[in-house]
This record gives C-alpha cells, sequence and structure tokens, in this order.
C-alpha cells in the first residue's frame, strides 16, 4: 500500500505527466499524415511519433516514483513478473490515434494507477479542449487545464430523459442490445464518443449509461473507471456484472458498462 505522501505525489506527477504528453500531441498534430511516420500494429491499430513521444516524456515524469509502468506502445513486463506488483501504472499515451491522425477531437492521454484493488487514481487529458479530468481514491472528481493549475471539483448534472448512452464508434450491437435489462430502448438515445472520453461524459453528467460489447485492453478504461469510481459509478465487466479486474495475464477487458441510473 501506497504511503498518504507518495499517493499524493504519485497524484501530482500523473497529473503533470497527462498535460505534458497533451502538450507533445498538441505540437505534434498533423497538418498531413506525411509529416508522422505512421506505422501498423500487430493487431491492426495504428501507432504514429507521436503515440512514442507522448510516452516518453510522461515515463519520464513518472519514473522517479519508483513504481512500475505498463504502457501500451512500451515493452510489457511478463506476468510472471507483474502479477506481485501491489502497484503499478497503466498508460495509453495516446488514446485514438485515428482520431489524432484524422484530425478529430476525442483523442486523449490516459494515465491511471492501480492497486491491488484496482485503480486509485485516473488522469485522462483531452488536448483540443484543454481539459484535465481527474479522478482519485479519496478525492472529488476534478477538472484542470492541461498546465495542471487550480482544478475546480465538478459536481455531475443530473440525470435526463432520454436517457443518453455513450459508445465506440466501431460498436456494433443494436441498441437494443446496449440498453441494460429494465430500461425501455425507446427512452434512450445513443451517440459515439471516442475513447476514454466516454467516461469523463457519465462523470460530468453529461450521459447516463457507458456500454461497450468489444474486447478493450486495459490502459484504454483504467484512468475512465478511476474517475468514475470518484462520484460514485462502477465499471462492472459486461459478463461477470462485477467491477473490472486488472493486471490480467493478456490485460483484456472482454467487455463493459457503467451506468449512473
Amino acid at each position: 500500500m501506497l504511503s498518504p505522501e507518495l499517493f499524493e505525489k504519485a497524484l501530482a506527477a500523473s497529473i503533470q505527466a497527462a498535460g505534458a504528453g497533451a502538450k507533445v500531441l498538441l505540437s505534434a498534430l498533423p497538418s498531413s499524415d506525411s509529416e508522422l511516420h505512421i506505422a501498423s500494429k500487430n493487431d491492426g491499430s495504428l501507432v504514429s511519433d507521436a503515440d512514442y513521444a507522448s510516452e516518453k516524456i510522461i515515463t519520464e515524469i513518472l519514473t522517479p516514483l519508483g513504481i512500475p509502468m505498463i504502457t501500451e506502445e512500451g515493452s510489457i513486463p511478463p506476468y510472471e513478473e507483474r502479477k506481485c506488483w501491489k502497484n503499478y501504472f497503466l498508460i495509453d499515451p495516446l488514446d485514438g490515434t485515428e482520431s489524432f491522425l484524422s484530425h478529430r477531437s476525442g483523442f486523449a492521454v490516459n494515465i491511471a494507477l492501480c492497486d491491488e484493488t484496482g485503480p486509485i487514481i485516473g488522469i485522462v487529458a483531452d488536448p483540443i479542449a484543454n481539459r484535465i479530468y481527474i479522478g482519485a481514491m479519496g478525492h472529488d472528481f476534478s477538472i484542470t487545464q492541461i498546465d495542471g493549475l487550480n482544478p475546480k471539483t465538478i459536481i455531475p448534472e443530473a440525470i435526463q430523459k432520454p436517457y443518453r448512452l455513450v459508445t465506440s464508434w466501431v460498436e456494433e450491437a443494436s441498441l437494443e442490445d446496449l440498453v441494460p435489462p429494465g430500461i425501455d430502448p425507446s427512452e434512450v438515445i445513443a451517440r459515439p464518443v471516442s475513447g476514454a472520453l466516454k467516461f469523463c461524459k457519465l462523470a460530468l453528467g453529461e450521459a447516463e449509461i457507458h456500454v461497450r460489447t468489444g474486447s478493450y485492453m486495459e490502459w484504454d478504461c483504467a484512468a475512465g473507471d478511476a474517475i468514475l469510481r470518484s462520484v460514485g459509478v462502477d465499471v462492472l465487466d459486461i459478463k461477470t456484472n462485477k467491477r473490472l479486474a486488472y493486471n490480467s495475464e493478456d490485460l483484456r477487458v472482454n467487455g463493459l458498462y457503467a451506468s449512473r441510473l
């Protein structure tokens, strides 16, 4: 268990690192694809120089804490090594690479600090909106600007009808399949939102439900999970109906949902 002092240092460093990563992404935002080296990974997703540049500055800021890190673009330690970790960071230095390369808003920087119970700090930086969303155990949900100064506590908006459901741009399930049991699909409006910003929409009260039926990586959702925990919303495994488990052997999440209802 982290000492209170190290926890607060980790929180401050995570905010600083997310802001620094966001600034790197803004400076690297391409005016044409030819300005960045882009490659396809084994899973078919894209990676660019901007991913690596953001990861570099984030890890430089977090390394002095002495807490191990799992990063999307880095070398992932073997499960036999990391299964004994008490604390670790899950980092996505550029969540939404395709949005970034397509000049769409919605890409973000995700940083989560986890313990054996799951994420205890979650930071999502939205470079285009100049916002950093902050969720941490023992702290109120708050937002600050990319410079990290003067965080403002946020009270979520009231639940609205029709209910607002946010999901992935590539979600294949029908609205009827996405709506949780007991809710009339005719009372739900669905719209796609990029990456971890879906979790932030719920935390702000700008949506009531988030569902993803497809596979996900832990670094895609850990920061958002911590943010929703800070406003009293659990992110649940779509199959087990239990809180998401982290630091699994394959680091995959096989579908999730969260609801303010």
